[in-house]
């Protein structure tokens, strides 16, 4: 059967009940002469007279009660579904989570929630995935992704959700006993002599402050230059170099080594962290437990 019109199972279960077109009209909220054009259209489609006339009102056929009986109940099944939201307890799913974020968020944001998943969902998974920038949003649609946090402006559209979580702002880090930075501030000319480590690719945080740097028209020297993060607190702590992180970092760096937090010299506004899903799964009662979990883990506070 092709192109067979869903709407006509309401008028076959109003049928078969009231044994009257008239009736069948009334309780579906239809015309008569509505009500009998489906009827016809439903002789046409199924390929049976469905009811015949008699004097004590419409009787159905073996077939039409058979069709009937069977409309009503997928009727009544996905009634019962549209109905009744499906649940998610997190005391006892099983459920494997995928996020993604930059590996200076996963320092920042998965210890906090996985020790909160061990104590509200001790038998759920995560994963966090380095998918690449162009490909989260194709990513959260098709599900491979259940949120993504961090700084990504390329996802700030009308096309996906975004909550803020966090906001992210930016100093330095040198060693405690640097021998030219001896407190906690710095001048833009002290800062500007000084070597450089970057990370790069980093967090979009550093982006927008390298950016920052560019606008202005200031330029110093980038002695070195790394991929990770892993490395940089060690390094910072045997040399004189000077480095600008995420404030979080920093704070977890010092309890890593014998560094010092200096505040940057230059303005920057704190960079709000986001997390991000699509539309498709707004509604998943266990990706909403996922984002309201974060959200009231990290709320909106500078880190």
């Amino acid at each position: 059967m092709k192109d067979f019109d869903l709407n006509l199972l309401r008028v076959l279960v109003a049928l078969h009940r009231t044994r009257s077109v008239s009736k069948a009209a009334a309780a579906l909220d239809l015309s008569q002469p509505a009500t009998s054009l489906a009827l016809g259209r439903l002789r046409k489609a199924l390929d049976d007279p469905l009811f015949v006339r008699s004097p004590t009102g419409m009787l159905p056929t073996p077939r039409g009660t058979e069709l009937a009986d069977a409309a009503a109940r997928a009727l009544s099944d996905f009634n019962v579904h549209a109905q009744n939201e499906p649940a998610f307890d997190p005391a006892t799913s099983r459920r494997d989570f995928v996020v993604t974020t930059p590996d200076v968020g996963e320092l920042q944001l998965l210890p906090p929630l996985m020790a909160y998943l061990a104590r509200e969902a001790p038998h759920c998974n995560l994963r966090s995935e380095p998918f690449a920038t162009a490909d989260v949003e194709a990513a959260l649609e098709d599900g491979r992704c259940d949120l993504a946090f961090g700084l990504f402006p390329n996802l700030e559209r009308p096309a996906l959700y975004t909550q803020q979580i966090l906001k992210q702002t930016i100093v330095c880090l040198v060693r405690a006993d640097h021998p030219t930075v001896q407190s906690s501030r710095i001048s833009l000319r002290r800062f500007l002599e000084l070597s450089h480590a970057v990370v790069h690719p980093v967090g979009r945080s550093q982006e927008l402050f390298e950016a920052l740097l560019k606008e202005k028209g200031y330029s110093r020297r980038v002695q070195l230059k790394t991929a990770h993060f892993l490395s940089l607190p060690s390094i910072i702590a045997a040399t004189d170099m000077i480095a600008t992180v995420p404030r979080s970092i920093a704070d977890y760096y010092t309890r890593l080594e014998n560094l010092r937090i200096v505040e940057l010299p230059i303005g920057i506004k704190p960079a709000p962290i986001r997390q991000f899903w699509h539309p498709r799964f707004h509604a998943d009662p266990a990706v909403r437990w996922l984002r309201e979990s974060v959200a009231r883990l990290f709320g909106t506070t500078d880190a």
